[in-house]
This record gives structure tokens, sequence and C-alpha cells, in this order.
């Protein structure tokens, strides 16, 4: 997933430390509004080093992996193994305990200027989830090494469900398969499903009824700091983020309620 959309999620949990029965203007659908934003898409960058490790970063969430067909070890009794076939596809497989709850496949276009991948996520019980990203070129000539923009990322997080009580928040976005069960006592969580942004969470700081505030962290370490104001008559939700180093920077994104 792209990461972007994930801050809305943590946002929202924030709003019950400040009052004490959360607002029921929080709950129900939402439907983006691209045009009322300043957001253009997300952008990535996939780099493979000299020694054939391939690193995605798209600024908040990176990872990175081997394409030798080996069951890697990547923590939490988690492994990722990676299959490369040709020039324009790889496939890796991802395991916890020995099962597999991942599935990614990646593909370049035939003049490499149009990147897809699609993610399977495997869930104990209830169905299998599939997404998936196409992704344009910026730079890069050689292979799946380069930058690349999601231009797609605003109708697979278009439409927003929001549910909120005393303990728990659920947050998610039906297109992308992608949700969120986060406790609402400020503890850091994470997003769940396909493309969901690796080693990314996010943490509470600040708490107002109609206004909240909230930190992303990746790997423990502060990247991105956000804000989310749901509108005096309960119809409006509008983002900002902002790297806390460069505060006028700001990205915004609206969501309407249906």
């Amino acid at each position: 997933m792209n990461a972007r959309f994930g801050w809305v999620i943590l946002c929202a949990l924030a709003v019950t430390s400040g009052c004490r029965t959360p607002s029921s203007d929080w709950n129900g659908n939402w439907k983006m509004n691209p045009s009322k934003g300043n957001f253009q898409g997300p952008t990535f960058t996939i780099s493979v080093s000299a020694d054939g490790e391939y690193r995605w970063d798209d600024g908040k969430s990176s990872f990175t992996f081997r394409c030798d067909g080996k069951d890697r070890p990547i923590g939490n009794n988690r492994t990722d193994a990676c299959v490369k076939s040709s020039a324009t596809v790889l496939d890796r497989t991802r395991k916890e305990n020995g099962v597999k709850t991942n599935a990614y496949h990646w593909e370049l276009s035939s003049g490499g200027t149009v990147f897809t991948s699609t993610a399977t996520a495997f869930r104990p019980t209830g169905p299998v989830i599939t997404g998936q990203l196409v992704a344009s070129r910026i730079s890069g000539s050689n292979g799946f090494a380069g930058q690349w923009r999601d231009p797609g990322s605003f109708q697979r997080h278009a439409d927003m469900t929001l549910s909120l009580d005393t303990q728990t928040l659920h947050i998610g976005y039906p297109s992308a398969g992608q949700y969120i069960d986060a406790p609402l006592d400020g503890a850091d969580a994470a997003m769940r499903g396909p493309h969901a942004p690796e080693g990314l969470t996010y943490a509470v700081r600040s708490v107002r009824r109609r206004e909240i505030s909230m930190l992303s962290k990746r790997n423990g370490k502060v990247v991105e700091q956000d804000s989310l104001e749901l509108s005096s008559d309960g119809r409006v939700i509008t983002s900002s983020w902002w790297n806390p180093d460069r505060p006028t920077g700001k990205g915004t994104l609206v969501y309407e309620k249906k």
C-alpha cells in the first residue's frame, strides 16, 4: 500500500483519549475528494545493490530481500523467499511459523516503464485477499531499479470505512483489502492486508474532540507528523502530514461522509 493512507487510520483512534465517549461523527463510510487535496500520489524507490540485495523504500516504510530462493529469517518467526524467473518477473513468498501468509508477484512491462505488483494475503480464517499496485516509472532504466509513482493509490483508497467504540477502532479500505483494528490506548499499531507498509507504526501524541495529531514511526524512528480534523458538522475529514524537519511542506487529503 501505499503507506500514505495509513495515517488516517491511527489518527482517528486518538479521539477517545480526549473525551469520555467517542463522537459518533467518526463512524461511517467516507469518500475521498481528490480535487480538495494537494497530494499527487505516492512514490517509492527500488534499488539493487552490487551484491544483489533489493530494497524498497517509500520514505516511510522500507524492506530488503535477496532473490536466491532461500527462506531467509526476517524476525518474529517469519521468513521471506524470492525467486527471480526472468529479468522482468520475480516472486516472493512470506511465511510465519512455516505457514505461508503472503505472496508477492512483481512484473515489468515489455518496455520497462510500468511496474505491477500483485500481493496476496492468506489468513487462518476468512477469504484470501488480493491487491494490485500499478506504477509508472519516474527515473531509472534498468530492470526494477528506479523511482516509481503509484497513481492508482487514489482508486484503491477512495472508499474508507470507520467504526469506533470505547475500546477499539476498526478502519478499512475495501478496494485495497487493507484494514486495522487498533486499541484506543495510544499503543503503536500497524495496518494489515496486501501492500500494507512494512515496519511502519502509528502513535498518538495529542487529542482533541475534532482535531488530533500523531507520529508515524519506521522501526521506532519518527518519519512523519500527521493531523486529522473533523468538521463541525461531522461531514468532512481533512488530513495533513509533514516532515517534522520541514513543517511548511504539508500534504493534504479530504474525505467526505457518504
